[in-house]
């Protein structure tokens, strides 16, 4: 929590999210060649508009190599960075 993400100038903060009340937690991947360890996903907030899908997946995998993928999301009008998105372990 607080540390930089590098080459932005911008720190990074670590909520914890849970599923809501009626959602189902997805399920893990089957047999079909696939892990069957669970995943994790995290919210990462406050995003500089720069910071791209790339830079957020290499931001974290440099320091957790069970990173699997990372997603900013994107304003559909404006097709410009909504500040945050989700790192999947």
């Amino acid at each position: 929590n607080g540390r930089e993400i590098t080459g932005t100038g911008r720190c990074y903060r670590l909520n914890w999210a849970s599923f809501g009340i009626n959602e189902k937690r997805p399920p893990m991947a089957g047999p079909a060649g696939r892990s069957d360890s669970p995943e994790f996903s995290i919210f990462v907030g406050d995003l500089a508009a720069d910071v791209n899908d790339y830079t957020l997946q290499n931001a974290f995998a440099s320091r957790y190599p069970s990173v699997k993928s990372a997603k900013v999301v994107m304003d559909s009008q404006s097709n410009t960075s909504r500040g945050h998105g989700f790192v999947r372990f």
